[in-house]
């Protein structure tokens, strides 16, 4: 086997030992992380392994590896010693490459053959508990977990503007430096590039590598492309964008402008070979710059033989739009939506019938923070666009359907262009994030999984794993998307891509800080040190509110409100008003922490007025505040919270906010003594979250309806619901659910387990810092201990929540441990003090008072008052009447009949 030149099938991937061999990635992996290999290396590697126990001679590699081209054999030597020292192999040690003295080499580890698995390293199917907080601090999860990579959101959603066919030529306008110096004419710049990248892929023969990937790759550089040695500019390109071919030249303006002479000189290079295979010269007068433009790329493309039509000439906004355009763009891509704004809008008043400009308005407006305006940009780019080529209105019409939140239809697009085309990166990436926006999470990794299959570099370009990374993410599986951030990031890394770099890096930190993995602090760092280097203010706010997160939960609160706060004043340097939407939140979080209840109270108003003016739904953070209201006792303003917020939600449909809202209303129905009620809402919530996929939310939804099912007396309905709940790292959550458990332990009368599960629940309660619930917890434990005789450890567990609700406004978990210390207390007196019945009645609250029955009857037994069996038997036929079946058994059994057997 294995002639001169012969080829063999191969696999998606080949593995052995703790190596994976990508042949159509051009990559090779160990343990998950990429090796770096020269492409000499890599091809003996991959002869080698496809022949693997077979000897292959010196002359067959250098046939196969060099393509027949005259080198000497010391090439061979040198390629097979990088090979071992890269494999890891010592001297003499022969695990990997043996040498056949005189024959050549042969490959002796074991090698599978890995068919259904083309691209990417192959991932852990374990699942590990995820740590995300509930609705609460549900903003503080975009820094801990999946929605940080919205970080990189404008990265992913690129414009499409030529049509694309499979297998083509591709090409780069990697820099047009400018020679004139002058700072009135340097938009020259980016318009040419923008223009030029666009008039190369008009015959849609070329693949044209966006004008903005490469613009964020040289921005991300620490190298000055102006003195940087060109076969290193190169070199680095071609590793970064793979393309065929790259153009670099100059530009010189001579004269005064509008009316000066533009002189462009451009050259085409060959990737592989660094050689310049072509030169284009153009001039024309700044105002004519589109036919200067148009006949460059005819040139360009007949010199790479794919001539064809030009791009049409209405797309391009009017002369006298061209600059303040093209610094939008620049303002744009450094991330500076403020001057982008202002350079746009200059923009559209010089050529408001252009559908371009207005597209790159609705991106301002959106990295500001302003939604509303952000989609009506995106329609009225859509409206205009009618001029345009076919393709372009269709990106133009998907970028509109998205920012609207119409997935349906920006989806059906993107599926189209990328059928068309499935060759190109862009808008399979594109698809993916809409999918996923869409939670459509197997359709994004469907997606991916195809984009994996593309040639290298493209198939493992770094935005591939960022967006796997999110899809990761909505499964709670942060291990998963620690692993695929940490991958983007090595291959961002190697490209020079820093922008994805310190994004990817952001979200591994999160993922790790959520995972309670040490070293996380100095990743999320890192991450903010580079994108304070690139002066992207957007990263550097939204990485403060990921450190603030982390001081949050390691309890250490001035400095978490100290990090909240640096990210607002970037926030609001930046113009941002989304993320200081975000940051308000976790203030809020931090001051309720902190038992400061009005400062918690004003920032979530902010809040929600900073999302109402940028034209984003406030739902989430009208949520949070409901939640504020009815956990500090504020009933009726939750009630009226929940109304504003549920008009908010009939606008957009959200199913998770619906299903928060009736998580929420079922509360209230409870705190009126409505079982039946809470118990219907919560069953709607758990239909509404189980659409939208909320892990967390349906969770604590479960737990909700098994404490309501207790009461009410169905306990093996009760114990299903707890069966069905996942588990979670996360404080909050995992307390919830074991305060449920604890609550069907006592109604079985397990008592030992009860006491143990209410002790867990505390413990969770303290960690998230909810001292409140913390002491409802502590009473049920104290209750389930005198239930076995343990009376005064159970007394001192009612003391301690007493200390701890005593600091809330809440009177309810404070009243609780009130008439349990009460109820174990030696006074004889079976009567509750009149304060504290004065204060339970003040409250309305039907459950709290049949506690007080119970308190009352439970003591009166205890100490032999005489009214004990008529208190129990009041206390059953009332607990009875609503709905609290389970509270009436226990007051039976207080008394049990003589002829029945004792529970």
């Amino acid at each position: 086997m294995g002639s001169q030149g012969t080829r063999v099938e191969r696999p998606a991937k080949y593995q052995f030992a703790d190596f994976e061999l990508l042949p159509n990635q051009g990559a090779l992996w160990k343990a998950g992380v990429r090796v770096a290999v020269m492409p000499k290396p890599f091809a003996t590697l991959l002869v080698l392994v496809d022949r693997a126990g077979e000897t292959v001679s010196k002359d067959e590699l250098l046939a196969e590896v060099w393509n027949g081209a005259s080198v000497e054999e010391n090439n061979l030597t040198q390629s097979i010693s990088a090979l071992r020292k890269t494999l890891g192999e010592k001297r003499g040690e022969n695990r990997f490459i043996a040498t056949e003295p005189g024959n050549g080499y042969r490959f002796v580890a074991p090698v599978t053959r890995v068919e259904d698995q083309p691209g990417g390293t192959s991932e852990s199917a374990l699942e590990f508990p995820a740590r995300a907080p509930r609705r609460k601090h549900w903003t503080l999860v975009a820094g801990m977990a999946v929605l940080v990579i919205l970080l990189a959101g404008a990265l992913f959603w690129t414009r499409s503007s030529a049509v694309r066919t499979m297998r083509r030529k591709s090409v780069a306008v990697l820099h047009i430096r400018d020679l004139s110096k002058s700072p009135t004419e340097a938009w020259l710049q980016v318009a040419l590039a923008e223009m030029l990248t666009s008039e190369l892929a008009a015959s849609g023969k070329l693949h044209a590598v966006p004008a903005e990937d490469v613009a964020r790759w040289r921005i991300g550089r620490k190298t000055n492309p102006e003195t940087e040695p060109r076969a290193d500019v190169l070199r680095q390109a071609h590793v970064s964008f793979g393309a065929d071919t790259f153009i670099l030249g100059s530009y010189l303006v001579v004269g005064a402008c509008p009316d000066c002479t533009v002189r462009i000189d451009l050259g085409l290079f060959d990737a592989n070979s660094g050689d310049q295979v072509a030169t284009v010269i153009e001039e024309g007068r700044e105002q004519d710059l589109l036919d200067v433009t148009t006949r460059l790329g005819a040139k360009l493309r007949a010199d790479l033989g794919a001539g064809g039509a030009s791009a049409a000439i209405q797309r391009w906004p009017a002369a006298s739009a061209m600059k303040e355009y093209a610094e939008g763009l620049k303002s744009l891509r450094r991330i500076d939506p403020m001057a982008a704004r202002d350079h746009l809008q200059a923009a559209v008043a010089a050529d408001p019938a252009n559908a371009l400009v207005h597209s790159a308005l609705a991106d301002a407006w959106s990295m500001l923070g302003y939604g509303s305006r952000a989609i009506e940009e995106n329609k009225r780019a859509n409206d205009l666009a009618t001029s345009l080529g076919r393709l372009d209105q269709l990106g133009i019409e998907a970028r509109y359907r998205a920012s609207a939140q119409q997935w349906d239809q920006a989806i059906e697009i993107y599926q189209t262009i990328f059928r068309l085309f499935p060759d190109s990166l862009e808008d399979g990436l594109n698809l993916a994030k809409a999918q996923f926006r869409a939670r459509k999470i197997a359709d994004s990794i469907a997606t991916l999984e195809n984009l994996r299959k593309l040639p290298s570099p493209q198939g493992n370009d770094p935005r591939i794993d960022l967006i796997a990374a999110q899809d990761a993410g909505t499964t709670n599986d942060f291990a998963k998307t620690r692993d695929l951030a940490r991958r983007a990031a090595t291959e961002a890394k190697a490209r020079e891509a820093r922008y994805l770099y310190a994004r990817a890096r952001l979200l591994e930190g999160g993922a790790m800080q959520t995972l309670v993995e040490p070293g996380f602090e100095a990743v999320q760092n890192e991450a903010r040190s580079v994108c304070q280097e690139l002066w992207d203010r957007q990263c550097v706010s939204q990485a403060w509110r990921v450190r603030g997160n982390e001081l949050y939960y390691s309890g250490k609160f001035a400095e978490a409100q100290q990090a909240y706060g640096n990210g607002l004043g970037v926030a609001r340097e930046l113009g941002d008003l989304a993320e200081q939407a975000n940051l308000l939140t976790g203030l809020a979080v931090v001051a309720e922490s902190n038992q400061d209840w009005s400062n918690s109270e004003k920032n979530l108003k902010e809040a929600i007025s900073l999302k109402k003016e940028s034209g984003y739904d406030p739902c989430g953070e009208q949520i949070q505040l409901a939640d504020f209201y009815f956990r500090t006792g504020r009933l009726s303003d939750a009630e009226g919270e929940i109304n504003e917020a549920e008009r908010e939600t009939r606008k957009t449909g959200a199913h998770e906010y619906i299903g928060e809202l009736l998580n929420l209303r079922a509360s209230l129905a409870r705190s009126a003594g409505r079982l039946d009620l809470a118990q219907e809402l919560n069953e709607k919530a758990l239909a509404e979250l189980t659409i939208s996929q909320a892990g967390q939310p349906i969770t604590l939804v479960h737990a909700a309806l098994s404490s309501i099912l207790t009461a009410r007396g169905d306990l093996q309905s009760a114990e299903r619901q707890l069966r069905d709940v996942s588990e979670s790292a996360s404080p909050e959550v995992s307390a919830t659910v074991e305060l449920a458990r604890a609550e069907l332990f006592l109604a079985k009368q397990q008592y030992r387990q009860a006491a143990e599960a209410a002790q867990r629940s505390a413990a969770h309660f303290g960690q998230a810092h909810q001292m409140e619930e913390s002491a409802i917890a502590l009473v049920m434990e104290a209750g389930a201990l005198e239930l076995m005789g343990h009376n005064s450890d159970a007394l001192k567990l009612c003391q301690e929540a007493e200390r701890s609700a005593a600091h809330f406004p809440n009177l309810v978990p404070l009243l609780r441990s009130r008439l349990a210390v009460w109820s174990l207390s030696g006074d004889p007196d079976s009567q509750v003090p009149a304060d504290l019945h004065a204060e339970i009645a003040s409250l309305g609250n039907p459950e709290l008072s049949l506690e007080e029955d119970y308190y009352r009857a439970a003591r009166a037994k205890r100490t032999g008052g005489g009214d004990a069996k008529e208190l129990s038997e009041a206390l059953a036929k009332r607990a009875r009447s609503l709905g609290f079946f389970t509270l009436a058994r226990r007051a039976v059994s207080m008394n049990p009949s003589p002829t029945a057997p004792t529970r």
